[in-house]
């Protein structure tokens, strides 16, 4: 491209502006043009496709930022249609970001690896990223948190930190925070986080130093016990392989001679410390004396290292062995970390403001900790120093140490929701483990360290020169040791649990900012049980390829992370990759301290997910993990008086009262012991589409109650005896019905609406089938329609999903789903019918009327609209306040004109139809008014809806839509329901965008579909004299308009 002599700018390519200054002799008698170097040559057909794809990018908010080298985040967003904009200064922030990670308290290893190259041979990103250099970034990705200012955010501006994560991710913030524990759960963090103290604050310094002496006398009594087993040829129980512990050797010397009074006193304290916690020192009086003075403490901490450090001998010491081990038993009952605590009382020192493992020490004498930390004051000032607790006795692979490093994703803070990624990696120490020798090459793991030193010579040949393992590689050792089951039983869910207890302390300290997520990685030691044990938690988490395992992992954990921050908004059952949701707070325990209520919002967003899972025969399995210490788990079931001929009419409620009469396995009084004794409850009912069996219990007994429920449906015994005693059970509940008019009234509806088809059946059946039903026609009644494709097994509340579905394939894979002779039970049409009938008796005091029209199935789109016409209208009980102020103006008129006691609409929906009506009740003197200004409101849903009514009713209606999930049964029997209905479980954010999308034009016309000018269904039950004939209420079923 040539310059123009007009001096306008000319935009050259680097390569050519590069050769035009290298050849070019200046002249001073022309003036040269403006110069913009950094883009590639416009050709014409690059140009149009880099406008065209940043069109499209812009339009759907796909503009990316990345700060730090993280060449699997660029490919990943751009392999989505994001187009990067480069951060201004990116090199000048890298150089700065690499500075301040050395002074960072919370950052990982460096991320900070040369060699990244921008794979852009054609430099289209690098047009397209100076396109959209002016445009609004929609996702940011840096490896600082501080490199973007949350405040200055929009709302849908999605980054990678959380503000304020130092309150779990530094080594202070984690001591701190889990103390507090108690306040969340009812787990001990001494479980599973080694016992830490700032050795800044007086009062943990004091405790540090009680913590180190009683240690000392629990280490001593330890070592003692090991001595004597050692003497006769015994193994060390705690050896978990055949490992040898690698000492020097110690050169020939006499050893000095320590009294056994220091055993006495170490079992003096250790008492004083049971009766501590058995609150019996409370008895003591002040001048009661301490087991130990301060001189006594010193002499015995001297006679301590020479015991344990120094090989020193203690005379007469085998007489006081039974006496150690008996109160090394009782200790193991209260102390959970007696285990890893070793014989040598060796403390970690970890300065907080460091990271990578700069500066850590280990030390094993009291003095010398103290005066470690007392060298640097500008740490101890700004309270930085922080002591834990070694673990003496971790598991070793082939003789040497490791840690395992654990990523885990946080989505959001409130409601708390983690995920945690199912694939991990282990970091080896280049030396053989000693505890002769405290240097970081023995008992550091991290690669920043490691990756500096010469592996030993005599390390195992099956760890590799570069120090790390894939988590495949140590199940295969643990297979080898044969421990391979205690991976999945052990570790797994012990660092699952650790995660969400350390992130529930530090919830209240968080900034909850939506549309932020983050990336953690925590790393944990392995005790000889195998049990975990939390280090420390860090925040921006290398991801540099420094090994072929983190090469591996790493782009890994970065694209999946991409796809549950990114690929999950827009589809809820994409593929996460390894990352497993663990914990979802339910929404009304993401209340914040000082929060009263959250948000409708906020109760769409933190509503938990249902999962669905068919089994091979075709029972589907359903849950949602509310996180709750109960739970409630059912089987529905397509059975119900709509698939009952007229013969066996109530066959469903009959055998729904032989469900807890027993079954083979389980007679009555043993069903009946069993329930009781989980502290549950067990009930079942029968609709006309549906049959459900479900209990309610604790989340720890879901596997015996889905046992239970199994037998109770797949094994009742139905046996005679049994059959006859509850034939009279039946009956009575016949008569209690007739007494409840208000059922009788709907029954009639029913009946004549749907007459002559089997939507017209009672559920509970005619009195005549009740008393002849035999067993035959019950066992005939499972056959047809107890098949697995008819089933849902839910649950809701604190329910694992794989758990469950592990236990259906269990239960419930037995469950037939072929039928005898293929009669499949095909529901029949039911057609309506516009008709009344009457049942008039003076004698009531009060009449119940229902008038109903067609209305839709369950699974119409009309059914929302309807939904909210039904809020429109309202209902209305005399023990309601308001009066005249009720929002409903039926309700109104029913208060100013007493019109009524009571009225409720309702729409009764089925598969294929349903009733749409409103049933009341009033005295025999306003019947006719009532009726006239039920159908006026009727039509007035059909003609004058407004906008302020829609608005109205939408709020009412999804008040009501949240209000009815009050509880773990009615989420079970929602989930059930919707399984069988519609094939999946819509959820809350779903239902209330349909009902946000309802206009007042939608409910005229959909109400006028179903409404105007239909032929009603009337039943009526009482004094009801006054009622108006039908031709005069159907002629009010429109209106003449001109």
């Amino acid at each position: 491209m040539e310059a123009s002599d007009s001096g306008q700018a000319v935009i050259l390519s680097e390569e050519k502006l590069q050769d035009a200054s290298e050849h070019r002799a200046p002249c001073p008698y022309i003036k040269s043009p403006t110069v913009r170097a950094g883009l590639p040559d416009l050709e014409p057909d690059r140009m149009k496709t880099a406008k065209t794809l940043v069109n499209k990018a812009v339009k759907m908010h796909k503009i990316f930022s990345v700060q730090g080298p993280y060449p699997v985040i660029r490919a990943a967003m751009r392999a989505r249609g994001w187009i990067e904009q480069r951060m201004h200064g990116s090199k000048k922030q890298n150089r700065q970001s690499s500075e301040s990670r050395t002074s960072s308290n919370d950052a990982d290893d460096d991320n900070s690896e040369d060699g990244e190259r921008e794979q852009d041979p054609d430099r289209l990103h690098s047009l397209m990223s100076r396109l959209v250099r002016n445009e609004m970034v929609y996702f940011y990705w840096t490896n600082r948190r501080d490199a973007i200012n949350t405040n200055s955010l929009q709302r849908e501006q999605i980054v990678n930190h959380f503000a304020k994560a130092g309150s779990f991710t530094t080594k202070v913030g984690l001591c701190v925070n889990l103390r507090n524990l108690h306040w969340f759960d009812t787990a001990d963090a001494d479980t599973f986080f080694p016992r830490c103290y700032r050795l800044s604050a007086q009062d943990e310094r004091h405790a540090f130093m009680e913590d180190y002496r009683r240690t000392a006398c629990t280490s001593l009594l330890k070592y003692i016990v090991e001595r004597d087993q050692k003497i006769q040829g015994k193994e060390i129980s705690h050896i978990l392989q055949d490992v040898q512990w690698h000492r020097k050797p110690n050169k020939p010397r006499s050893k000095p001679l320590v009294s056994s009074e220091i055993i006495t006193s170490a079992l003096k304290v250790c008492q004083e410390y049971l009766e501590s916690l058995e609150h019996r020192d409370i008895d003591k009086t002040l001048e009661t004396p301490h087991t130990l003075t301060q001189e006594q403490w010193a002499e015995f901490i001297n006679s301590y290292y020479l015991v344990a450090h120094g090989g020193a001998h203690i005379e007469r010491s085998e007489h006081l062995v039974s006496s150690c081990k008996t109160m090394l038993q009782r200790l193991e009952k209260v102390s959970p970390q007696l285990g890893i605590d070793g014989t040598q009382n060796i403390w970690i020192i970890k300065p907080g403001a460091m990271s990578r493992g700069r500066g850590i020490k280990c030390a094993k004498r009291l003095d010398h900790i103290l005066r470690l930390v007392d060298t640097d004051p500008a740490l101890t000032k700004e309270s930085k120093w922080v002591v834990q607790k070694y673990i003496e006795q971790p598991l070793l692979v082939h003789g040497t140490k490791f840690d395992v490093r654990q990523w885990f994703l946080v989505t959001d803070w409130n409601p708390l929701t983690v995920w945690f990624y199912k694939k991990c990696y282990l970091r080896f120490s280049t030396q053989l483990y000693s505890l002769d020798t405290l240097d970081s090459s023995v008992h550091l793991c991290n690669n920043s360290i490691q990756k500096h030193l010469r592996p030993s010579q005599q390390r195992h040949c099956g760890i590799p020169a570069d120090n790390m393992w894939l988590d495949d590689q140590f199940k295969a050792f643990l297979a080898s040791q044969g421990k391979e089951a205690l991976w999945e039983t052990v570790v797994i869910p012990g660092m699952k649990t650790t995660i969400i207890h350390a992130v529930q302390t530090a919830q209240d300290l968080m900034e909850s900012r939506k549309n932020t997520f983050e990336l953690y990685g925590a790393d944990f030691m392995l005790d000889l049980s195998l049990h975990p044990w939390l280090i420390e938690i860090n925040a921006s988490p290398t991801m540099a390829p420094s090994t072929s395992v983190t090469a591996q992992l790493c782009a890994a954990v970065q694209e999946d992370t991409l796809r549950v921050v990114l690929d999950r908004r827009v589809d809820r059952a994409v593929n996460t990759g390894d990352f497993q949701l663990i914990y979802r707070q339910p929404i009304l325990l993401a209340l914040r301290r000082g929060q009263a209520s959250v948000s409708y919002a906020q109760s769409l967003v933190g509503a938990p997910e249902t999962h669905l899972t068919a089994l091979e025969n075709g029972l589907r399995v359903a849950s949602e993990d509310t996180g709750h210490a109960t739970c409630t788990v059912g089987l529905w079931i397509s059975a119900g008086s709509r698939y009952e001929s007229e013969k066996n009419n109530g066959a469903g409620f009959f055998l729904e009262h032989m469900a807890f009469k027993g079954t083979k396995k389980h007679p009555q009084a043993a069903l009946e012991q069993q329930v009781e004794s989980m502290g549950a409850h067990l009930s079942a009912y029968t609709s006309r589409e549906h049959t459900a069996y479900y209990m309610k219990t604790l989340s720890k007994d879901l596997p015996k109650a889905v046992e239970l429920l199994s037998d109770v449906v797949q094994s009742c015994s139905l046996n005679e005896a049994d059959i006859e005693q509850q034939r009279s059970v039946v009956l009575r509940e016949l008569e209690e019905v007739d007494g409840n008019l208000q059922e009788v009234c709907l029954d009639l509806l029913h009946a004549t609406a749907y007459q002559g088809t089997p939507l017209g059946q009672t559920v509970l059946g005619p009195s005549s089938n009740a008393r002849n039903v035999s067993r035959q026609d019950l066992v005939d009644y499972i056959n047809s329609h107890y098949k697995a494709p008819r089933m849902v097994l839910a649950a809701a509340g604190g329910v694992n999903h794989e758990e469950l579905v592990g236990l259906a394939k269990s239960h419930f894979s037995g469950v037939s789903f072929e039928y005898e002779g293929d009669a499949v039970p095909v529901l029949s049409p039911c057609r309506f019918t516009g008709s009344e009938i009457r049942m008039r008796d003076d004698a009531l005091p009060l009449a119940h009327i229902a008038i109903a029209v067609e209305g839709a199935s369950i699974s119409s789109p009309d059914i929302v609209p309807l939904m909210v016409a039904n809020a429109i209208i309202g209902s209305y009980d005399l023990t309601y306040g308001g009066g005249k102020h009720l929002s409903s103006r039926l309700a109104r008129l029913a208060v100013e004109d007493n019109l009524c006691h009571s009225f409720q609409a309702f729409h009764s929906a089925y598969s294929d139809t349903g009733l749409l009506g409103i049933h009341f009740v009033s005295d025999k003197h306003h019947i006719d008014d009532m009726m006239h200004w039920t159908q006026n409101a009727w039509m007035n849903l059909c003609t004058t809806v407004t906008d302020s009514d829609v608005a109205r009713a939408q709020n009412a209606l999804k008040a009501s839509l949240i209000g009815q999930l009050n509880g773990t049964t009615p989420v079970c029997d929602d989930i059930g329901r919707h399984i069988l209905n519609y094939g999946r479980r819509i959820p809350l954010a779903e239902w209330s965008a349909r009902i946000d999308a309802v206009t007042p034009r939608m409910v005229r016309d959909i109400c006028s579909k179903y409404i105007y000018d239909k032929c009603p269904a009337v039943a009526a039950v009482g004094p009801i004299e006054q009622l108006p004939d039908y031709n005069r209420m159907r002629s009010a079923m429109y209106w003449l308009r001109f």
